[in-house]
């Protein structure tokens, strides 16, 4: 038998996939974080991590939720997680009116159901996204919404960002959350700006394609080692000396979660070799960098 490894890097904020439990709230999928941070169940599946500024500097969307899994010993399919919410800005040399409603919000999160009425846990929701106007002059009478998905019990939670540069305003609708208000300035386009990067390499000496498929019909890459293996680690404008979580999720198993060493070399790349036992059957691998 061969092993078959799914490779993919996950968002920034994005929840974690849930895992196999008959208790507990393991099994729901972990809600996405963005400017604010998603729901965290008790003794479950943890909410991503935050990130973003109030300067909006990069421009970022809200981060997807985590599928479900399993809540038996048998293989019940679980709920997808929710959509994260958009990223707009607007801008205008003279002045933004907007009487209509403007929406980055998150996606709900998915519920799976069968016919015999055995069902999975819950994915994560989506986390709210950003709206950013740009002008002399803000003006209107509309609504502005970047908030969190729901499902059942939960939501909205993990709230986008709302953003006013401008030098006055006018403005008389609604939003939610609240507007942050800041004086006139339009950062530059995210492609001119140095963005961080993070990706796997190479598993056991075999490269892995720049863009991942996440085929098990068509693996990234083939191991046949039951011994662990080199994962290497490759990043762009990550601060040096941090840590890299890498998470193996099998389809049969317990799921990993490794701390790799630490980022090492200079802020524009930067490298981490960390070794790790692959399960003897199709896995994903996703890496995660916080700081």
């Amino acid at each position: 038998m061969k092993r078959f490894n799914r490779l993919q890097t996950l968002p920034l904020g994005g929840g974690p996939a849930g895992l196999q439990s008959t208790s507990g709230n393991s099994c729901y999928g972990g809600s996405g974080s963005s400017f604010s941070a998603g729901y965290s169940r008790n003794n479950g599946v943890q909410a991503g991590p935050t990130y973003g500024s109030y300067q909006v500097i990069p421009l970022y969307g809200g981060s997807g939720g985590g599928g479900g899994w399993d809540n038996t010993t048998g293989q019940l399919v679980g709920g997808i997680g929710g959509a994260g919410g958009g990223a707009i800005r607007i801008a205008s040399t003279t002045q933004i009116t907007t009487n209509g409603t403007i929406n980055a919000n998150g996606g709900n999160n998915g519920n799976a159901s069968s016919s015999s009425g055995n069902t999975g846990c819950a994915g994560g929701e989506g986390a709210g996204g950003t709206i950013h106007l740009v002008a002399p002059v803000i003006a209107g009478s509309g609504y502005l919404s970047a908030i969190s998905g729901s499902g059942p019990g939960v939501g909205p939670y993990a709230d986008g960002l709302l953003r006013f540069s401008m030098n006055s305003s006018t403005y008389s609708g609604g939003s939610s959350p609240g507007i942050i208000t800041g004086p006139l300035y339009l950062p530059p386009a995210n492609s001119t700006l140095s963005q961080p990067s993070l990706s796997i390499t190479s598993v056991n000496g075999v490269a892995v394609p720049a863009q991942a498929a996440g085929s098990s019909s068509n693996p990234d890459v083939t191991i046949a080692s039951l011994t662990p293996v080199t994962v290497n680690i490759a990043a762009a404008n990550i601060p040096l000396g941090t840590v890299v979580n890498l998470r193996i999720t099998a389809e049969t198993g317990p799921d990993a979660s490794i701390s790799c060493n630490a980022l090492a070399g200079a802020l524009a790349s930067s490298t981490a070799i960390h070794t790790a036992t692959f399960p003897y059957a199709v896995s994903i691998a996703g890496i995660r960098a916080t700081w």
